[in-house]
């Protein structure tokens, strides 16, 4: 019995079984993203060990996420409150909110796609390092019960 076409195909399925196109969730950790959008860049980054993201459009942000394939889902996000640009702030917005959305994402050739219900996607590009701020964040705490003096 010749056993060489069983071989063949043996290894042929197994192969295509490899060659499965699913994202793997692991290749998110430890990875930043940047997309250009109104007026600013979003800066996307994975964690490497917990399944954390943080980033910054105008502000700097970080929350949490959970990913199975090519699912992918966004909790709520803590950000700092500093102003900018109105377009850069609305784009800040329309970011926030277009996560809470997103259902699927795709990584290819470090292309990460974000990808909703309603078709609405936000493309990024795969960065070597993650991006620091162009200027340095203090944040201070404020007593909000403290009165304010107006001038």
């Amino acid at each position: 019995m010749n056993l060489k076409p069983y071989i063949l195909a043996t290894s042929l399925l197994t192969l295509v079984a490899c060659s499965n196109n699913t994202p793997n969730p692991e290749m998110l950790k430890g990875e930043s993203f940047v997309s250009a959008a109104e007026g600013t860049d979003i800066i996307l980054t994975f964690d490497a060990t917990e399944m954390r993201v943080n980033g910054q459009v105008v502000n700097l942000y970080n929350g949490t996420y959970e990913a199975e394939g090519d699912k992918i889902k966004f909790g709520p996000m803590a950000s700092t409150m500093m102003m900018g640009p109105m377009n850069a702030m609305q784009a800040e917005q329309d970011y926030f909110q277009f996560l809470t959305t997103v259902e699927s994402y795709s990584l290819e050739d470090g292309r990460l796609t974000l990808k909703n219900a309603e078709g609405k996607e936000i493309v990024f590009q795969q960065v070597e390092e993650e991006p620091t701020a162009e200027e340095s964040v203090t944040v201070e705490e404020v007593d909000m019960n403290a009165p304010v003096a107006i001038e």
